[in-house]
């Protein structure tokens, strides 16, 4: 049933006609072990898996599996390199902040809900009214369907399932890195952490005072910001490292460590050992 969109060079002419970096949505088949690298940058994304399995590293949680029927959830700036098993198919949505398309969908009052929960990337379920919205959605992708103004009616779609079909534990416990009182505050955040110094250009960033940013900044992430920073650049430095042409040089430049003396005593303090044994056990 491919080949049936009609008219295609006057859609791929039309300015809101988007290439496929800058859709909603993206369409993946996998060959048995492939491995892709996915990097929302300002984005959040849904993966769907909807056959087959995917391994991989997805920011702290290391060697996570999910198979046909999950739904996972990446904040925004994560980088990933998943790998396809078992003829993998997969579905992403990307997006900055949920659209108000319903007064009763407002993740803010989820907090309650999150406050008793761990969090531990427990993935949601692709429910029967959520599979007919991701095939249709394949389908039209497929068919080369990258109207800028369609994908964002069928995202407003997809967040209406997810209030419609899901209960309110089953999208706290999915969304929880992005629930918040305040998703403008957590959208700065998670779109501009990877680009600061420091919690000082943070904090200038939302026009807050350091005492006010700290103080919110905790509520929001139940943790203080420079820890949490310091957590966030452990992470990436320890997917940077899974890259076998890397040398520890290149993460020192990278991530602007000014002596070696300084990148031990930061990989002692984060992961415990020193860089080489990190870099090892990681490729290992």
């Amino acid at each position: 049933m491919l080949n049936d969109l009609l008219y295609v060079p006057e859609h791929t002419s039309c300015a809101h006609y988007v290439s496929d970096h800058r859709c909603y949505f993206r369409y993946y088949e996998f060959r048995d072990n492939e491995a892709i690298r996915l990097h929302s940058g300002g984005f959040n994304e849904l993966l769907f898996v909807l056959s087959g399995e995917i391994t991989g590293n997805f920011n702290a949680f290391r060697d996570r599996t999910f198979r046909k029927g999950d739904i996972v959830f990446l904040p925004k700036s994560s980088v990933v390199e998943i790998t396809g098993h078992t003829d993998c198919r997969l579905l992403t949505c990307m997006f900055e902040v949920p659209h108000n398309v319903c007064d009763k969908l407002d993740f803010r009052t989820f907090v309650p809900l999150c406050k008793e929960m761990e969090y531990t990337m427990a993935p949601g379920v692709i429910r029967p009214q959520m599979k007919q919205f991701v095939d249709t959605m394949v389908y039209y992708l497929q068919n080369g369907i990258n109207c800028e103004h369609f994908h964002e009616l069928k995202q407003n779609e997809m967040f209406l399932i997810f209030r419609w079909f899901y209960r309110k534990e089953e999208l706290a416990t999915l969304f929880y890195p992005m629930v918040g009182r305040s998703l403008d505050f957590k959208a700065v955040v998670m779109g501009n952490y990877t680009k600061v110094k420091g919690v000082n250009d943070l904090a200038n960033i939302l026009h807050m005072g350091r005492s006010s940013f700290d103080t919110q900044f905790k509520e929001e992430f139940g943790t203080s910001p420079g820890q949490w920073l310091l957590k966030q650049k452990a992470n990436h430095i320890r997917h940077y490292m899974s890259d076998p042409s890397v040398t520890i040089s290149d993460v020192m430049e990278k991530y602007e460590f000014n002596s070696p003396t300084h990148f031990t005593r930061f990989c002692k303090q984060q992961f415990g050992c020193p860089p080489s044994e990190l870099m090892a056990s990681i490729r290992n």
